[in-house]
C-alpha cells in the first residue's frame, strides 16, 4: 500500500481525506467519526455476521488525528487524576491507557474502541462477556485483533484493552513504515513531550503489541 506519512502522527483531517470514510450511525452513536475505507467494510462484514449471532458491536472510537488525541493527553494531565504524579512518572501513568500524540494507532484509521472502555464490562457483564468471546472467535476471520492483550507474555507498553481492536491488514504496513521512518516533530507541542525519548514511547509503546 501507498503511505501517506501525515497519516502516520495523525497530522490531517480525516473529513478531507478521500481514504477515509463517516461511520454509518448503525454502527456509532457518535456522529462523524472516521475510518479507512477497507477497515470500514470489513467491519461492516464484521457487525453482520455478529448481528446474526446476536451480538451487537458499537463503535466508540476510531480514527483520532493529532490535535484531537493531544486534547485527550492534555485534559488527563490537568486532571485531578494524575495529580499526585509528577513529569515523566506522571507520563508514565497515563500511558498505561491512553497514547502520547504522535503515537497513537487511532491516528492510522484502522484501530476502533468497541462497546466500553473497561475490561470489567467485558469480563464480568453478561453482555460484556459473550461479545468479548464472540470477538475472540470470529474477529480475526474479518482482519481484525486485538493487539493489546493480557501482556502475560512479557509485551511492553500499554495495559491490556478488550475494547482495542485493530485491522491488521493496513495497520501492518503503516507500523512498520512509523518503525523504519519515525514522524519527524510528532512528539512536540503537548504536555510532557519532553519525556517520550526517555519513555521510549516508539520501542515500547507503538512497537509494544500483541500479533497473531
Amino acid at each position: 500500500m501507498e503511505i501517506n506519512p501525515a497519516h502516520l502522527a495523525g497530522q490531517f483531517n480525516p473529513a478531507d481525506d478521500s481514504e477515509f470514510q463517516v461511520i454509518s450511525e448503525r454502527f456509532t452513536p457518535k456522529a462523524r467519526i472516521f475510518l479507512r475505507i477497507e477497515a470500514l467494510a470489513a467491519f461492516e462484514a464484521m457487525w453482520s455476521a455478529a448481528r446474526k449471532d446476536g451480538i451487537e458491536l458499537v463503535i466508540l472510537s476510531a480514527t483520532r488525528n493529532w490535535t484531537y488525541q493531544r486534547g485527550i493527553w492534555n485534559r488527563k494531565w490537568s486532571g485531578p487524576r494524575y495529580s499526585e504524579f509528577e513529569g515523566k512518572a506522571r507520563a508514565i501513568e497515563i500511558l498505561k491507557y491512553s497514547a502520547m500524540p504522535g503515537s497513537s494507532r487511532h491516528h492510522w484509521g484502522t484501530d476502533i474502541d468497541l462497546n466500553a472502555f473497561e475490561n470489567e464490562w467485558f469480563e464480568n457483564d453478561t453482555v460484556g462477556k459473550a461479545v468479548y468471546a464472540w470477538l475472540k472467535a470470529n474477529a480475526p476471520q474479518y482482519g481484525y485483533h486485538q493487539v493489546y492483550g493480557d501482556a502475560s507474555n512479557g509485551r511492553p507498553g500499554y495495559r491490556e484493552e478488550k475494547w482495542h481492536w485493530s485491522y491488521l491488514q493496513l495497520a501492518d504496513p503503516l507500523l512498520a513504515c512509523y518503525l523504519s521512518h519515525p514522524p519527524n516533530g510528532a512528539f512536540e507541542g503537548f504536555e510532557g513531550a519532553q519525556w517520550s525519548d526517555s519513555i521510549g514511547i516508539v520501542e515500547s509503546y507503538v512497537n509494544g503489541i500483541d500479533r497473531p
